[in-house]
């Protein structure tokens, strides 16, 4: 079993011997649509800098894109809770990446909002995200969990990981 978990796998309380510290922290991110892509069509890569995550999405990832056109996911807040307070969105915050981005990536001051939106991401304390490992005192339940601010960046090797631990214990 794998458990890919994020902040509401109360499940891990229940079953671990040893609890895991996660912590909320609030994101908000966007979607854009350019009418042409950023640089070379046949060569999209993620774009960092500044904190701030540039990441083209395919014409199928989040709804249809327009022929021609291209779609990118550009993010994110990171927003702690303060003295033990309900993290809301702040839309400043958000406009804050958005022009950091335009700044890193002067082609995307044409582009055209898309969508936006905030979620509690899952964050460790007291050790490094994310956590790929099995889960203490079971031998056959792995974990995938805490990446924080980092999850669309590292998904697939997140993926690669698990699937290396599962082979690997069959062998």
């Amino acid at each position: 079993m794998v458990i890919a978990a994020g902040l509401g796998s109360g499940v891990l309380s229940q079953i671990s011997p040893q609890p895991l510290e996660i912590f909320p922290v609030l994101g908000q991110a966007m979607r854009v649509q350019l009418d042409q892509p950023l640089g070379h069509p046949s060569f999209q890569p993620v774009i960092t800098g500044e904190d701030i995550h540039l990441v083209p999405l395919s014409k199928g990832s989040l709804g249809k894109a327009a022929l021609g056109k291209a779609e990118y996911w550009v993010g994110a807040t990171v927003e702690f809770p303060i003295d033990q307070q309900p993290l809301m969105a702040e839309h400043d915050r958000l406009q804050e990446v958005w022009q950091g981005a335009i700044a890193l990536c002067p082609g995307l001051a044409n582009a055209t909002i898309l969508q936006t939106w905030s979620g509690l991401r899952p964050r460790p304390q007291h050790r490094p995200a994310p956590i790929i490992e099995p889960l203490a005192g079971y031998h056959n339940i792995l974990l995938a969990t805490g990446h924080y601010r980092n999850g669309v960046l590292l998904a697939p090797v997140t993926a690669q990981m698990v699937r290396e631990m599962i082979l690997g214990s069959k062998e």
